[in-house]
C-alpha cells in the first residue's frame, strides 16, 4: 500500500461501497439499494449468487430479519480504481430465522471481507466473505474444534 492520495473518483467509489454498512445496515434502509446497485448487479457469497436488485434486496432482508439490531463497523478500506475492499465487523443479536436456524437471541461479532466493483457510479459486482464458522459457533450451532 502506498500513501498516494485517492483520486476524486476513488473517493466516490469508496463512499458508494460504504453505504452498505453505513446506510443499509446502520439504518435498515433497503430502499438505498436501488440507488447504489446497478439493475443487473451481482452479489457473490459462499451461499451463491444473487442477480439483480430484487434478489440482492431479498438477501439483505433475510439478514436484517435474522439480526434486527445489526451494526457494522468498517475497520479498513482499500481503494484502487473501480475496486473497493473493506474489512468489516458486524455485531448484533440473532433474533430471527437464519439458514433454518431458529432465533437463539445470542449476541454475535463476526468479521467480514467485502470487495466491490463500481461501474458508472453504481455497484456492478460485490464479493462478500463472512467468518461463518465463527458465526455458527457463537450461535451454539456447532462446536469447533470438535471435542
Amino acid at each position: 500500500m502506498t500513501d498516494t492520495p485517492l483520486t476524486s473518483e476513488e473517493q466516490k467509489n469508496a463512499q458508494i461501497a460504504r453505504q452498505i454498512p453505513e446506510g443499509v445496515f446502520a439504518d435498515g434502509d433497503l430502499d438505498l439499494l436501488d440507488e447504489i446497485y446497478a439493475k443487473d448487479a451481482v452479489d457473490y457469497s459462499p451461499f451463491g449468487e444473487q442477480r439483480g436488485r430484487e434478489e440482492i434486496r431479498a438477501s439483505y432482508e433475510d439478514f436484517l430479519n435474522a439480526f434486527p439490531d445489526i451494526t457494522q463497523t468498517v475497520e479498513n478500506t482499500v481503494v484502487e480504481g473501480d475496486r473497493v475492499a473493506m474489512f468489516i465487523t458486524s455485531r448484533g443479536t440473532h433474533g430471527g430465522m437464519l439458514w433454518g436456524i431458529e432465533p437463539t437471541e445470542k449476541p454475535i461479532e463476526v468479521q467480514q471481507m467485502v470487495f466491490v466493483r463500481i461501474e458508472d457510479g453504481l455497484i456492478a459486482e460485490r464479493w462478500f466473505l463472512s467468518d461463518n464458522l465463527s458465526l455458527l459457533q457463537q450461535l451454539g450451532v456447532i462446536d469447533f474444534p470438535p471435542k
